[in-house]
């Protein structure tokens, strides 16, 4: 039986292995992505992100098999050679086999994104009320009928093909927000297979489901969740946000709050936190190449006596404007540190067809504007902006910061606060909003601040640059302890522990 999430010591390479004779994982983007040169040639590369990087770990010792969406023309024109849509992965150390779906464009549109990035992102970001282009009722409950439930059957089904294809133990594991139907329907036709399934958003309250989207609607898609065997979240609050819910849309559950599982049908769902975090010497490593080494050389003529840095996507739940807006404050409350600091702001666009993102990044833009404006001079930029996406160069000034800033709204986790912790050299003090999902691990290695408050950020800022150098050496190594201890190899051997703990039961 699973257990509540605990720290535990990272177990050696030789020692993360699962008890089953299968894995299978489902998600929307595959860990290879296909794609046309120039000239018309097929090739392949690796999908980003640290869930590849902690999944593929995984796969050393059992057979492996990764079902997703094709979502590119690339990935459509390799299907056209697989067998049974199945084809070995083209990328060494992705050891495993790769079973991608296809569906009509108009399908996949209506999953993706209208149902999963406008009306999914926007609720559990507590942002729906915010989106351009409401939909109408017949909208979305078109997008969901004809797009939602349709990729999440299809999926579904490549699973359950996949499951069917031998006849050994297998174990599912299923991932994120686009797929919160697929563990009720895999389990339909696979009553005994285990499955288990990780949320990397936020869960809202469940005052805000209720209020964002129609009832039905709601209940198939806690309904569909309760189809795992082991449910995961972020934090603890996003757990017990779930459980509130079932509890509000189920009079026939039983839910446990403190034991953290519901029955419901028959069927036990164990609902755990595993916080993300980021494989430190995967980052480490980075900064040591050639390349980290360049971008450090370029980032050093910026750094000033102080250094205040934030990266983030440009986005409303960043809270960027509001993060410059302190630091206005700051330089106006205390005019000594003009010229003394400079904000170094890491930005990458994102989510530009959307209008509300547009108009965030001209928001953005233009605070940077006005305050370097209303500050600057001859011989000082009060805040350099880097609007790209380049993780080595964020990574590289990571490294050199007296404050590291994070205010959001709210995140799943945000692994800037633990990427930073983790190569920073010069005993930097992070501000972390209590609203990031990283603040449930990090409270006590930070300064804590209401993201919705610039005056209370701006003292929070000048606190941090100000505090004696025993305490900075204290807090920057209980945050650098924090991570290394719970580093991504933790996150994922802590779902493999609870899982192995359910398989053994059965």
């Amino acid at each position: 039986m699973p257990t509540a999430t605990k720290k535990r010591p990272k177990n050696p390479e030789n020692q993360l292995s699962i008890d089953a004779d299968r894995l299978i994982i489902a998600t929307n983007r595959g860990p290879v992505e296909y794609f046309k040169t120039k000239e018309g040639h097929l090739k392949s590369r690796r999908g980003s992100g640290g869930v590849v990087t902690a999944l593929t770990s995984t796969v050393s010792k059992v057979n492996a098999t990764w079902v997703a969406l094709a979502m590119t023309e690339g990935d459509r024109e390799a299907l056209k050679d697989a067998e049974d849509g199945v084809m070995p992965s083209p990328i060494r150390d992705i050891p495993m086999r790769l079973r991608y779906v296809t569906v009509p464009k108009a399908t996949y549109r209506k999953h993706y994104d209208m149902m999963s990035n406008r009306v999914l992102w926007f609720t559990q970001h507590y942002l729906l009320d915010q989106a351009d282009g409401a939909f109408t009722s017949h909208q979305m409950q078109d997008a969901w009928d004809k797009g939602y439930h349709k990729v999440n059957q299809a999926i579904a089904e490549a699973v359950c093909a996949e499951i069917e294809s031998k006849d050994s133990k297998a174990l599912v594991m299923l991932h994120d927000y686009h797929l919160y139907l697929a563990s009720s329907m895999i389990r339909k036709r696979h009553p005994s297979v285990t499955i288990q399934q990780f949320i990397h958003i936020p869960w809202p309250e469940n005052r805000y489901w209720a209020s964002s989207l129609p009832t039905e609607m709601t209940r198939e898609i806690h309904e569909g969740l309760l189809g795992n065997d082991i449910l995961g979240f972020q934090t603890r609050g996003d757990a017990q946000n779930f459980l509130n819910g079932v509890r509000a849309f189920f009079e026939d559950a039983k839910v446990d709050m403190d034991e953290r599982f519901v029955v419901l049908n028959g069927h036990k769902t164990f609902v755990r936190d595993y916080p993300i975090s980021i494989s430190v010497s995967e980052e480490r490593r980075q900064l040591q190449s050639a390349a980290g080494k360049r971008a450090i050389d370029k980032i050093k003529p910026f750094l000033n006596r102080y250094t205040i840095i934030r990266v983030d996507r440009i986005e409303p739940t960043k809270n960027i404007v509001q993060g410059f807006q302190a630091y206005d404050t700051l330089l106006e409350n205390h005019p000594d540190l003009q010229g003394q600091v400079t904000f170094l702001a890491f930005l990458v666009p994102s989510r530009q067809s959307l209008p509300l993102y547009r108009r965030y990044q001209d928001d953005t833009l233009k605070a940077i504007e006005d305050i370097n404006k209303k500050y600057g001079r001859k011989d000082w930029t009060p805040i350099h902006s880097f609007v790209q996406n380049d993780r080595i160069a964020a990574l590289a000034a990571l490294q050199f910061y007296d404050v590291l800033l994070v205010n959001s709204l709210i995140d799943g986790m945000n692994l800037v606060a633990k990427e930073g912790a983790a190569v920073n050299t010069t005993d930097g003090i992070l501000v972390l909003s209590r609203t990031s999902g990283a603040f449930q691990q990090l409270e006590n290695a930070a300064l804590s601040i209401s993201p919705s408050n610039s005056d209370e950020t701006a003292e929070a800022l000048y606190q941090a640059l100000m505090l004696p150098a025993s305490e900075r050496k204290n807090l920057a190594e209980r945050a650098r302890q924090e991570v290394e201890h719970n580093d991504l190899r933790t996150w994922i051997t802590q779902q493999i522990d609870d899982v192995n703990n359910l398989l053994k039961t059965r």
